[in-house]
């Protein structure tokens, strides 16, 4: 599960305009101004998060993912980004994200409903990130200034729901967005017109799209190829809290048998078990630094059948309990 690296741009530049080093936060394999990062263009979810549960500590701005946008560039999104600026309208525009978001994040679902009156996108985090609130302030600042980019200035949404806490001062907020914007709603979405979703651009241009948009699935085809054990282990979060994750469940959600998911585990050197071992630990240690969630709802979350079980797994992993690790949490 990745996230594309030129993403890191705009944190780069929202970093500097604090005064703050982006070296900081950024490491040297992840991203640097000018440079092509590692993997293709791509750092894993888990630097990701961490890049901006980093910046989010050095800021100390609860607006700081309202400014993000402020730096967005449509290039950050490479060819989804050119295809986007060419695109007849907005809601061609949204749908071409939807349809391609794997090309900048393959754990945020990006979904386009379209209603009468409206054109509503909404985002959900696939995994739970650390810096939950800068992420989704960004994540519909920067859609609203995509938008803005291709429509113009003025364009208002008719609603703005963020999952978010309100804030002690939500006047960066209702500054941006305006006076539709409310926190602590079930999802972060955001809505604008049927009218203003059909408006032709006058950017439009059908050739460049039909190009980008093959650049994108050239690009989406390398990185299937390459990605057997981020879909595996993308699949096990999914079905984790059903409390039953099988290999042979797996491999149909993945359209492929258990002797061929296996082989290719192998390739790579993991194995079923090793991966599901991994994804717990991995989540676990992420959900017991998020006081939104109790012990029994983490071991839920992670597909265990009582607190008990999942205590039992988390001291051996870490060699403390989930309520000593939590103590030390709130005594730091």
């Amino acid at each position: 599960m990745s996230v594309y690296a030129p993403l890191l741009g705009p944190v780069w530049r929202t970093l500097e305009s604090y005064g703050v080093d982006p070296g900081l936060a950024i490491h040297n394999a992840q991203y640097r101004p000018g440079e092509d990062s590692v993997n293709h263009h791509r750092v894993t979810f888990t630097d990701f998060d961490a890049t901006l549960a980093r910046a989010a500590d050095l800021v100390r701005d609860p607006a700081a993912g309202i400014r993000i946008a402020k730096f967005m560039h449509p290039s950050a999104l490479g060819a989804l980004g050119y295809a986007w600026m060419a695109s007849s309208s907005l809601r061609e525009g949204l749908k071409l994200a939807e349809r391609f978001r794997r090309m900048f994040n393959e754990v945020a679902e990006f979904r386009v409903s379209e209603l009468p009156d409206r054109v509503r996108v909404s985002h959900r985090m696939l995994q739970q990130p650390t810096a939950s609130d800068l992420l989704g302030d960004a994540q519909l600042s920067i859609l609203l200034m995509m938008c803005r980019l291709n429509f113009g200035p003025d364009l208002k949404p008719l609603e703005v729901n963020l999952k978010r806490r309100k804030p002690e001062d939500p006047g960066p907020w209702l500054e941006y967005f305006g006076n539709v914007v409310r926190f602590g709603q079930p999802e972060n979405s955001l809505a604008i017109s049927a009218r203003d979703a059909d408006k032709p651009l006058t950017g439009s241009n059908r050739e460049l799209v039909q190009i980008h948009e093959e650049v994108i699935r050239r690009y989406l085809i390398r990185l299937d190829r390459d990605n057997i054990l981020n879909q595996t282990r993308l699949r096990i979060m999914e079905q984790l809290p059903s409390g039953r994750v099988t290999e042979n469940d797996l491999a149909r959600v993945l359209n492929m048998s258990t002797r061929t998911l296996n082989r290719k585990l192998r390739e790579n050197d993991e194995t079923f078990r090793s991966l599901l071992l991994q994804v717990r630990r991995g989540l676990a240690e992420r959900y017991i630094n998020n006081e939104d969630y109790s012990v029994t709802e983490i071991a839920f979350l992670l597909g265990y059948n009582d607190t008990s079980a999942f205590s039992r797994a988390f001291r051996n992993w870490f060699g403390r309990s989930p309520t000593q690790v939590r103590e030390e949490i709130k005594a730091a």
